[in-house]
């Protein structure tokens, strides 16, 4: 998914888990779904199932139906477009993640030291596959717009061949 982000030129932003955020909302539908759909009847069939959840995702959407509508609009998906697995990654990848009480962040499957000054509070991390570099700012809540710079992490995406 990211290499399909990163090749249409979207900037993904990677929550990190076990967070609140803007993915508290999908959960927030989840929890709601298993309390009026899951847990509430019971289902004979996966038709029977499959029914009663249609029936709750329409009273949803008629709930939602003004929020739906006001929405900003996708732009269409480009129709000569071919993923490339074999291309190098480019552009910039964003991860909101938490530092560890020692100040290191977990990413790309790997821990990465930012700032023993930091610890166990939110980092914007920028791994920039154009530079090969990965930079860390510091976010705080009753500042949002000052992100100051922790550091910044050499760091270069293994070379490995995918299959198409």
């Amino acid at each position: 998914m990211i290499r399909l982000c990163l090749s249409l030129e979207i900037v993904p932003v990677c929550a990190p888990p076990q967070e609140t955020g803007f993915q508290a909302a999908i959960e927030r539908y989840n929890g709601r779904w298993q309390a009026k759909v899951w847990s509430r009847f019971h289902h004979e069939t996966l038709a029977a199932l499959q029914a009663q959840s249609a029936r709750d995702v329409a009273a949803y959407h008629r709930r939602a139906a003004a929020r739906i509508e006001g929405a900003p609009a996708r732009r269409p998906f480009p129709p000569q477009w071919r993923l490339n697995f074999q291309a190098s990654p480019r552009g910039c990848l964003i991860y909101l993640r938490r530092t560890t009480a020692q100040g290191n962040v977990t990413l790309l499957g790997q821990r990465f030291a930012v700032a023993t000054t930091w610890p166990h509070r939110l980092v914007r991390v920028e791994v920039d596959w154009d530079q090969g570099g990965i930079r860390c700012y510091a976010l705080r809540r009753c500042e949002p717009t000052a992100q100051p710079l922790l550091g910044t992490i050499p760091y270069q995406l293994p070379s490995r061949r995918f299959r198409e």
